[in-house]
């Protein structure tokens, strides 16, 4: 009885695995074209949303935490990063824009890289305790808060600080709820806090060079 109980868990767990990376790659898919279609038609105050990495970041993070493991969040991470760039350069396809090779290369590296790491993220706040929740909540705060500063620091003559401003009080509610949530004591607190931090400026270093790097490409 103990062993067809296990081997049914473990087909649930399959099937939901499954069905949560399906899931995240249509959607993905269909926010990617949706980013695409909206880029030069959102106005002023709200045109970054378009070209924010952070949208995509949270609704990668959103869609990585119904994955009933760490593995398939994983999976739901990267699948929708992926996705959402397809979309994108599919539907800019349709419309006669081509997309240039350094683009999709730097975003297929950086669905490589930050998907997992926000799909182990959400399953951590999810699911885990401690300091494995404090890191999971940071992973997505600290790349809206690192690209609210971009914003405001390096490209606010050229973008409306509205938008950023918007961002970054998101990434502080969002912090201040999961810490709510799912951290007790103030040690843990002061870790997402410290965690987010130091997200935020491997982010703002390494968005500041991404363009210089997309220029190597043709």
């Amino acid at each position: 009885m103990d062993q067809t109980a296990a081997r049914r868990g473990g087909m649930h767990r399959r099937r939901g695995a499954a069905r949560a990376v399906v899931l995240a790659v249509v959607c993905g898919l269909i926010a990617g074209g949706v980013t695409a279609i909206a880029q030069g038609m959102l106005p002023a105050w709200l045109s970054s949303l378009a070209n924010s990495s952070g949208s995509w970041t949270l609704l990668a993070f959103l869609l990585a935490l119904p994955a009933p493991t760490a593995v398939s969040g994983a999976a739901c991470g990267f699948g929708s990063l992926l996705s959402m760039l397809a979309g994108y350069v599919l539907t800019d396809l349709l419309r006669g824009y081509p997309a240039s090779t350094g683009l999709m290369v730097f975003w297929s590296a950086a669905a490589l890289v930050a998907g997992p790491v926000l799909g182990v993220g959400a399953q951590w706040l999810r699911r885990r305790p401690g300091t494995r929740a404090a890191l999971g909540l940071s992973a997505l705060c600290g790349v809206l808060l690192g690209e609210a500063g971009y914003g405001l620091l390096v490209i606010s003559e050229s973008t409306s600080p509205v938008y950023w401003w918007g961002q970054g009080l998101v990434g502080v509610l969002l912090l201040a709820a999961g810490a709510g949530w799912k951290l007790r004591g103030v040690g843990l607190v002061v870790q997402a806090v410290l965690f987010t931090a130091a997200v935020a400026m491997v982010f703002v270093v390494l968005y500041t060079h991404g363009p210089a790097l997309m220029l190597l490409v043709p």
